[in-house]
């Protein structure tokens, strides 16, 4: 798996071949863009080559003297990502998971919009507590990290409040694996399998739960799970960290992604049926 530099290196690297492209196909040499917009010819050089990042106003002169101004918002997307590309969650958790679950706030707070796909486990915000400890029991352990379960766990529960708030709306979509996954003995499976069923009966107006078969005939195979904010941030789930990606053109892949999933998933009484199928 990339690296939090590999990943950072291989953006800054299409970045600057994307400025590249814009130079080679306007009027201008390295020189000329160079003295028209008062820079010294090595900035032009190096931003070229990737040998200096550019800053947002350096993406809005380049695009204005080669003739682009509509490249200007994604260009700057790109940079804004290269600082919160990759988010290695070993250094958050040196503060514990408590302080990973609280970084989220702000985030939740300013979302207006949901989406969220998972293979497994279930989302964090439909979990019950009992669930939301033994997951974050099996990260501390699999971590090696100290434990603050308990702390973290009225964190990350505290986060559902949000499910009340009239102003916001959510997508779900989990996968059937994921209802079969045991997390908890059968006792606690049957209570977060129910949780989720008073979410199939069309009561909560601005909560909205697919089940996407394992069976499914789909257009898409993500293999990561995903959170959508808005349309203007993604955060796909991998095993050593999470990616927060605000590329415009990479969020509305996950949007079409989405969609796609949510053709292909099981709503209301036959979501229902899938969830009644898995209580153990």
């Amino acid at each position: 798996m990339p690296t939090t530099k590999e990943r950072a290196d291989e953006a800054s690297k299409i970045l600057a071949s994307q400025l590249r492209q814009l130079l080679t196909q306007s009027p201008h040499t390295v020189t000329s863009l160079a003295a028209e917009v008062g820079w010294v010819k090595s900035k032009v050089s190096k931003i070229q080559n990737c040998r200096q990042t550019p800053t947002e106003e350096d993406i809005r002169v380049w695009c204005q003297a080669t003739g682009n101004p509509d490249q200007i918002p994604e260009l700057i997307a790109a940079v804004r990502n290269l600082d919160g590309l990759y988010i290695q969650w070993r250094r958050m958790e040196q503060g514990g998971l408590r302080t990973v679950q609280s970084s989220f706030h702000g985030l939740y707070e300013d979302t207006r919009e949901f989406r969220i796909f998972q293979h497994a486990p279930i989302p964090s915000l439909l979990q019950t507590r009992d669930y939301t400890t033994a997951h974050l029991t099996a990260i501390m352990r699999f971590r090696q990290i100290p434990d603050d379960v308990a702390d973290a766990t009225r964190e990350r529960q505290s986060h559902q409040r949000h499910l009340g708030d009239g102003t916001k709306t959510f997508s779900f979509i989990v996968s059937e694996a994921a209802l079969h996954a045991p997390m908890l003995p059968p006792a606690g499976m049957r209570a977060q399998l129910g949780r989720l069923l008073a979410f199939t009966d069309g009561r909560s107006a601005n909560v909205v739960l697919g089940v996407l078969p394992l069976r499914a005939p789909r257009a898409v195979w993500p293999w990561e799970g995903f959170w959508i904010y808005d349309a203007r941030e993604v955060r796909p789930d991998l095993v050593a960290g999470q990616i927060r990606n605000r590329q415009p053109s990479d969020v509305q892949a996950y949007l079409g992604t989405f969609e796609r999933l949510a053709q292909a998933s099981a709503y209301g009484r036959e979501a229902r049926a899938l969830i009644e199928a898995a209580m153990p």
